[in-house]
């Protein structure tokens, strides 16, 4: 029975905090007995926001298809030329918000002072409109499908290749007809969680779409605008918030159905062998090709962005200055804001890592599903849904004599709990795959010789989770320093955060200020990665 405890108190904590919310959201917009779902879903801006979105995330979906699947063969299955290089810049949009890619093709192809359009001639580049958000958010989720497919491929044998190189196949016949086919359901996988991750972002279609020439809304800024409106627009936005989650939870099924065809078994007791395919005098060319692609794709918008922090003004290139930089980083609100964004992410990776550890702990599955599960729900609908359950102050009453108040509206609480419920996914996944690969009789020689039940935890067990632990913390960490979908709708009035400050400067204020910020954040990033490979090569030492 008191094992039974911690499962049933992690089960009620995640109900309230994440299924209570989105019920109540349901109820609040199943409420507007003023407004007309279907009215609402077919009235002209609706429609144009559900078309601005398909539209967007099919682009983004195609593009890293297209661009992630032949990369990710050339990467595993060939001989290409600086391996390590690429998929370490392939894989680095992971860990950079895609607002701040999206700065940067501002920075480089805005219609008039665009840095490439300085160059080449004004218009020669136009990053608005709805080919823009596809790009710029295809290229963030690249890693999605590059992932996903170079992992199905580490898992196949390469003597399915031999066999059809000994028939006469050539190095491309080989891996269009014998590759491809094996690791296509995974890559489809990775290309509808793409289609989901587009569909959900905010920061880049109000960033290109808003004010594009004509505008492109989607669902999420559309549900932007109507909180804006207050209390007149909550319900419209609840009602548009549950089209949004319906569209999510089909792509959501479509993928897992996918990851499940996409599962590559070998035989028992074959072991892997990976000897990549000679590309021959193609070699050269395809890797001057694919760093290309990792130089537009990855590199190029992150130098704009650095360029841009020091323009005396945006648009020239003349007379560069570090004004911004001296500026912003003594600028009190920019402080302040750093210091609540370190502050929450630390909290909110805290949460993330210990909460993770004990669902995972319990060994329950459905307990570790339903912590992933606020994952897959849209940003946009989880704020909503906890600015309508958390918004007035809840009250338990024990016994008729002890009252306990839950204040969460309208303060920094509330976007702690919506950090920690919507990334307890990477806690619980970690742990899960950690504890998975522990050796228990560690623990158990530890309780053999006296130790208690803690120390064997502390000396036995915990140098086994703590890399996988570790790694969940600061990938939660960084991705909550610079939040901006969650933060936008969440953070209390009056108040700053790292990515609600960068939304402003850069949609509305100051683009050179902008730069300065996020061009701080992505040196944080590679400076957390290097402390991170340096940690983990001196454990293997």
């Amino acid at each position: 029975m008191t094992r039974r405890w911690p499962t049933a108190l992690l089960a009620a904590g995640l109900f309230v905090f994440a299924g209570l919310p989105l019920l109540l959201l349901l109820a609040r917009a199943a409420r507007a007995e003023d407004l007309d779902w279907w009215a609402v879903w077919t009235s002209a801006d609706a429609v144009r926001a559900l078309g601005g979105t398909a539209l967007t995330s099919l682009g983004a979906a195609l593009f890293a298809f297209l661009v992630g699947v032949p990369l990710a063969l050339l990467l595993v299955r060939t001989d290409l030329g600086l391996k390590k290089a690429l998929k370490a810049t392939f894989t680095l949009p992971t860990a950079i918000p895609p607002f701040i890619l999206g700065m940067g093709w501002v920075s480089l192809a805005n219609p008039k002072a665009g840095l490439l359009n300085l160059a080449l001639g004004a218009g020669t580049f136009d990053i608005y409109g709805a080919a823009g958000i596809a790009f710029v958010l295809g290229s963030a989720g690249l890693p999605l499908v590059f992932l996903a497919t170079t992992a199905a491929l580490s898992r196949l044998d390469s003597s399915l290749e031999e066999a059809a190189r000994i028939s006469g196949a050539s190095p491309a016949r080989t891996l269009l007809t014998i590759s491809l086919p094996l690791a296509l359901p995974a890559a489809l996988s990775g290309t509808a969680l793409t289609f989901l991750f587009t569909a959900s972002a905010f920061g880049v279609p109000y960033l290109l779409g808003v004010t594009a020439t004509p505008p492109t809304p989607t669902l999420t800024t559309r549900v932007y605008g109507e909180v804006l409106m207050g209390s007149t627009g909550l319900a419209r936005a609840a009602v548009l918030s549950v089209e949004l989650l319906v569209l999510a939870g089909v792509v959501l099924l479509v993928s897992r159905w996918l990851t499940r065809a996409g599962e590559v078994r070998l035989s028992s007791g074959k072991g892997l062998s990976l000897r990549p395919m000679p590309l021959g005098r193609w070699r050269g060319p395809l890797t001057a090709v694919a760093v290309a692609l990792g130089v537009i794709l990855v590199v190029l918008p992150l130098l704009a962005v650095a360029l841009t922090s020091v323009q005396p003004v945006w648009g020239q290139l003349t007379g560069l200055t570090t004004k911004h930089w001296g500026a912003v980083l003594s600028s009190p609100r920019t402080i302040s804001a750093a210091g609540r964004s370190v502050l929450l992410a630390f909290s909110a990776a805290t949460l993330v890592t210990g909460l993770g550890l004990a669902v995972a702990s319990t060994r329950r599955r459905w307990l570790e599903a339903l912590a992933g599960a606020p994952y897959a729900v849209p940003g946009t609908v989880l704020a909503l849904g906890l600015l309508v359950a958390f918004s007035r102050d809840v009250r338990f009453i024990a016994f008729e004599r002890v009252a306990f108040v839950l204040a969460l509206g309208n303060t920094l609480w509330l976007l702690l709990v919506a950090y920690a419920v919507k990334h307890l996914a990477f806690g619980a996944r970690s742990a899960s795959d950690a504890l998975a690969q522990v050796d228990p009789s560690l623990a158990e020689a530890a309780r053999i010789f006296g130790a208690s039940r803690a120390r064997a935890f502390v000396d036995a067990t915990w140098p086994q989770l703590k890399g996988a632990l570790g790694a969940a913390f600061l990938i939660t960490f960084l991705v909550c320093m610079t939040e901006l979908t969650l933060s936008v709708l969440l953070i209390p009035t009056g108040a700053d955060v790292l990515g609600t400050l960068l939304f402003e400067l850069q949609s509305y204020a100051d683009p050179g200020a902008a730069a300065v910020i996020a061009c701080a954040f992505v040196l944080l990033l590679l400076l957390a990665q290097a402390a991170q490979a340096l940690l983990t090569r001196r454990e293997a030492r």
